[in-house]
């Protein structure tokens, strides 16, 4: 009986210690949000390169748009491709995000697919996780918006989701809405938890509302009460035990298309980078920003679509960021660089020695120029606080009946 007993208990611990080691390695996760394949790197940091309004063509055939004279005659996409390659490898990062208008349709390329191979191409051969979301343009072809996101699914090393797994309860709107979840690093004892989340969103391609100058799509409220939905989860989930942590772990927001409320900066005072045309945000403002405000996890709102604006300004807390364009085919302005936006999280180092929560998030551009210069290194979000990590182990307390 005794060596039953003891065979039992060994079986159970052996049983338990699987469980956890497919926890940290295998990266299965119990929440209906999505699987969690992101964690910080050992040195408490995660790198995001984000790209924005490649306009890929037909590689080396497609030539440039706004660059000097003296370039024309041996600018292509390929320029582009370069770009991101050097870039790719200078930064290291550990996620690339595509923001939208990856490809330029508008009836210049009958295959679609292979502009996306293209375009996705120093990504996929990097070996880096990547995700893209859709742009206006990006349909302008021979695919759907759905089609188009299910093709970029099924890429190497794509971490991209069509639609979050609970879409058909909601009824979402659009393509390409969800979420991914970075874990702590190994040794941390945050490694299961969600530290960093990020939301993609598809901000459509254009309205048929009449009267307005621009016709560009919104944020939907299906995609805000699935947004809310997911961050109430998260945040729920970042507070359990065990080693519950206090508030909500910070969030960032992807969306091709400006909020409404990027237009509302004007002064260089205002802003880190530069305005050089207007923002070209919906005629209606569908209140996500607001509800980005209400919930109070979101740090950062990150955009393209204006190719020449590349600045970050923060409104109520929230800073709204511009990537700049970095297609060599899409429009740009002579003498203005293409550029990239990075982000960085960092995280905090408790007193026990173990990574803690996110302590800040900085943000910096790189240019295609010369120097491959890094320009407007800043801080957008710090922690600014005294808690400590919860590393100790307490059970609730059951209440007797």
């Amino acid at each position: 009986m005794e060596g039953t007993r003891s065979r039992f208990v060994l079986s159970s611990v052996l049983s338990v210690s699987l469980i956890c080691l497919c926890l940290s390695t295998c990266h299965v996760s119990a929440y209906p949000f999505g699987p969690r394949q992101l964690r910080f790197n050992t040195d408490g940091r995660f790198k995001i390169l984000q790209i924005s309004d490649l306009h890929y063509g037909f590689g080396k055939e497609t030539p440039c748009s706004d660059v000097a004279p003296a370039e024309m005659p041996y600018c292509s996409d390929l320029n582009s491709t370069a770009f991101l390659q050097r870039t790719i490898a200078s930064e290291k990062p550990d996620l690339i995000v595509f923001s939208g208008d990856n490809v330029y349709g508008l009836c210049e390329t009958s295959d679609v697919a292979k502009s996306m191979d293209r375009a996705f191409a120093p990504a996929i051969e990097s070996g880096i996780p990547w995700v893209a979301i859709l742009g206006n343009h990006d349909q302008e072809s021979d695919m759907t918006r759905e089609s188009l996101m299910k093709y970029i699914v099924e890429l190497p090393n794509s971490l991209s989701q069509v639609n979050p797994p609970d879409a058909w309860l909601s009824q979402i709107d659009g393509f390409g809405n969800y979420n991914l979840q970075i874990e702590g690093p190994f040794g941390s004892p945050l490694f299961f938890k969600s530290i960093l989340n990020l939301y993609m969103l598809d901000g459509g391609s254009y309205t048929d509302l009449k009267g307005f100058i621009y016709k560009y799509d919104w944020v939907k409220t299906s995609q805000q009460n699935w947004y809310e939905h997911t961050s109430k989860w998260l945040e729920m989930e970042h507070k359990r035990w065990p080693f519950p942590q206090n508030g909500t772990a910070p969030g960032l927001v992807y969306l091709h298309i400006p909020m409404p409320e990027f237009a509302l900066f004007n002064k260089s005072t205002e802003m880190t980078g530069v305005r050089q045309e207007e923002t070209c945000a919906p005629p209606i403002n569908s209140g996500f920003f607001t509800k980005l405000v209400e919930r109070g996890e979101v740090k950062g709102v990150f955009s393209g679509h204006d190719h020449v604006n590349d600045f970050c300004a923060e409104l109520h807390g929230i800073n709204l960021c511009y990537a700049g364009g970095a297609g060599y085919h899409g429009y740009g302005k002579v003498g203005w660089a293409r550029r990239v936006r990075v982000v960085e999280a960092q995280l905090e180092k408790s007193k026990y020695g173990y990574w803690g929560p996110v302590d800040t998030i900085k943000t910096w551009k790189r240019l295609d120029d010369k120097n491959h210069s890094l320009i407007d290194t800043q801080l957008l979000w710090s922690k600014n606080t005294t808690d400590e990590i919860n590393i100790g182990f307490s059970c609730p307390t059951i209440p007797q009946h």
